[in-house]
């Protein structure tokens, strides 16, 4: 299918893209530079190389302009020789870009994705005792992961203990879009405003730092 759909926030641009095309497909729409096509080329996997293409798509398309991403040594994404700062993730179905001049965040997760054996280690027993009270606990797992792994990208620090270190206020993503969250660090409090959309059978949480 291609692009699915842009998101203007005050913030930022979201880039959504679908994800259906082979790689080849892909790289006959995108212009590669020496360095990606190295790195391309090192991808082993093919659904790998399409989420690698998509991004640059959506890139390109979100800026109108042939950007580079370049990667810190922790893995985070950066633009060169650009003002903005991005945040890229995937599902299955998806890939999607976050630019913005703020400190950002975005996670995209499959809403079916079995999750129930690992939310004791990212959900605070509070949020647990929350999400269980709520029509559909699953969505909200999803929504609460997303939205840890999102602020998650937008911190510096590394070694975050999601259940403890990222603390998400009550919402109810059914009936709930935006919501707020904090992160403890180093005796220091970041605050966030996060907004949950939901895209076919798909989660997004973006985050914004306060």
């Amino acid at each position: 299918m291609g692009f699915y759909r842009k998101i203007e926030t005050n913030d930022g641009l979201i880039g959504i893209w679908k994800l259906e095309e082979k790689p080849e497909e892909l790289l006959n729409q995108v212009q590669l530079s020496t360095n990606e096509t190295l790195r391309f080329s090192q991808i082993k996997f093919e659904r790998r190389q399409a989420e690698f293409l998509a991004t640059r798509l959506l890139l390109n398309k979100l800026l109108d302009a042939h950007v580079r991403i370049g990667y810190e040594e922790n893995g985070k994404p950066f633009l060169k020789d650009h003002c903005k700062n991005i945040s890229i993730s995937h599902s299955i179905n998806f890939v999607c870009v976050f630019i913005s001049k703020k400190n950002i965040g975005i996670d995209v997760e499959l809403s079916t994705r079995p999750i129930d054996r690992v939310a004791n280690r990212f959900l605070h027993p509070n949020e647990l005792e929350y999400i269980s009270g709520l029509r559909n606990p699953q969505l909200a797992k999803i929504a609460y992961w997303a939205a840890k792994e999102a602020i998650f990208k937008c911190s510096p620090e590394q070694g975050i203990e999601f259940s403890k270190q990222i603390q998400i206020d009550h919402f109810d993503p059914e009936t709930e879009k935006q919501f707020s969250a904090k992160l403890i660090f180093s005796e220091k409090i970041l605050n966030y405003h996060l907004v949950c959309e939901q895209i076919e059978n798909n989660v997004l949480v973006y985050c914004v730092e306060e």
